[in-house]
């Protein structure tokens, strides 16, 4: 009887398995696409940080424009959760005091803040596969005017809320 030779059997053993582990990048699946953005390509641990802390200040931002400040408060706690103290140390300073506050109107001062601050950290990120917009209202506090940053085009002021909710205009499209 004729053995097989070992070595034959383990080299095809390890060509299947190769063959069947490798997937082109074309067939990625549609939810690969959807975590990462445009630009199927692996994040880093910093920009996943980075885009979960865009994430809760979007929900932030919403707060305030909903003029809650019981809201707010939360959803600064809630961003405190996902922030990497590392390299965001503005970041998280401003969070901390818009958690702390009772009262919207120091809040929002806060958040004018915060704007600034995370608007620098996504300007120095290499990855750009996300849009962002920064927005401008020239009335806030007092005609000094102020930024934010917001996942859509459309007008939601956070500085006035409901009071003067299209006051504002679009300054920059921001890739990160």
């Amino acid at each position: 009887m004729i053995q097989p030779n070992r070595n034959l059997i383990i080299f095809i053993i390890s060509l299947v398995l190769l063959a069947a582990c490798a997937t082109p990048p074309s067939e990625q699946s549609a939810e690969t696409s959807q975590v990462v953005g445009k630009n199927p390509t692996k994040q880093s641990s910093e920009e996943k940080t980075l885009a979960s802390v865009v994430e809760q200040y979007l929900l932030l931002k919403d707060a305030l424009v909903s003029s809650s400040p019981e809201e707010s408060k939360a959803k600064a706690t809630g961003m405190l959760e996902v922030i990497d103290a590392t390299n965001m140390m503005g970041v998280q300073q401003n969070t901390k005091q818009i958690a702390a506050a009772a009262d919207l109107e120091t809040q929002r001062i806060y958040f004018d803040s915060l704007s600034v601050n995370l608007y620098e950290l996504l300007e120095a990120q290499d990855g750009k596969n996300k849009t962002l917009y920064k927005q401008y209202c020239p009335m806030a506090f007092d005609n000094r005017g102020a930024y934010w940053l917001s996942n859509a085009e459309e007008i939601r002021n956070p500085y006035f809320g409901d009071q003067m909710l299209k006051c504002g205009r679009v300054e920059e499209t921001i890739e990160y």
